[in-house]
């Protein structure tokens, strides 16, 4: 029976984390599968981990130090023992019901790594802020595709569902613990020349009032470690 692993790193999500967790235990699979689903609670500060404790008898939750969303991902990615793996953010920007359709190009034989894009589905610019990060995320989404041969819409989408055999080769040479990790990914995922494919996704983003993390500040600051990752020698 086919296993899909399902990561949700969370930190101070104490609003949103327990919906997220119902809605991927609700969402549809393949015939077939399971699922296996790992909450990472990163240091959160605010109720997370009162949030989590319904789910403490049924899932694998971990209460860490915080270390970042890299770290926290990379946490549950060794632990997770999925044929699949995707990474789910305990916000409600992504919509579990799309894990068929990003399974199914690895299903097929036709990726060892799949993208679901927010700009092949149906997200637009909705405001300045949007269109900047619209903006910065092209920028580095042609940048990465110049030093990976790749063509995905996306680079920065944290919604990527991993085969088992491109995360036994990701997982040793994943070291990085900010937002910058999905660009680690992907240069690695390059440089091992694995196929990577975009599929588009649901995608609701939410305002900095409403808890979003990350800025265009930070993305700007990551294209130094996009070029660091293209510089690192992997054995």
């Amino acid at each position: 029976m086919p296993l899909l692993s399902i990561i949700i790193p969370a930190y101070n999500e104490a609003a949103t984390v327990a919906q997220v967790i119902g809605r991927v235990e609700a969402a549809e699979l393949p015939d077939g599968f399971s699922r296996e689903i790992i909450v990472i609670n990163d240091g959160s500060t605010d109720q997370t981990a009162e949030a989590l404790k319904p789910f403490e008898g049924r899932h694998t939750v971990l209460h860490t130090e915080n270390s970042g969303k890299g770290g926290a991902c990379r946490r549950g990615l060794a632990l997770c023992h999925g044929d699949f793996i995707i990474i789910q953010d305990a916000d409600l920007e992504q919509n579990p019901n799309d894990f068929p359709q990003l399974l199914k190009p690895i299903m097929d034989g036709a990726a060892d790594v799949v993208f679901g894009s927010r700009f092949m589905g149906t997200y637009k610019a909705s405001s300045p802020i949007m269109a900047i990060h619209y903006w910065i995320n092209g920028l580095f989404s042609f940048t990465t595709n110049m030093i990976t041969g790749f063509r995905t819409t996306d680079v920065w989408t944290g919604y990527k569902m991993y085969s088992r055999k491109a995360l036994n080769v990701l997982l040793p040479h994943l070291r990085s613990n900010g937002i910058e990790f999905e660009l680690e990914v992907a240069v690695l995922l390059g440089k091992f020349k694995m196929r990577v494919v975009d599929v588009p996704i649901s995608y609701v983003p939410r305002w900095y009032k409403e808890g979003k993390k990350t800025d265009w500040k930070q993305g700007t600051r990551s294209l130094g470690k996009l070029m660091e990752f293209r510089l690192r020698k992997i054995s």
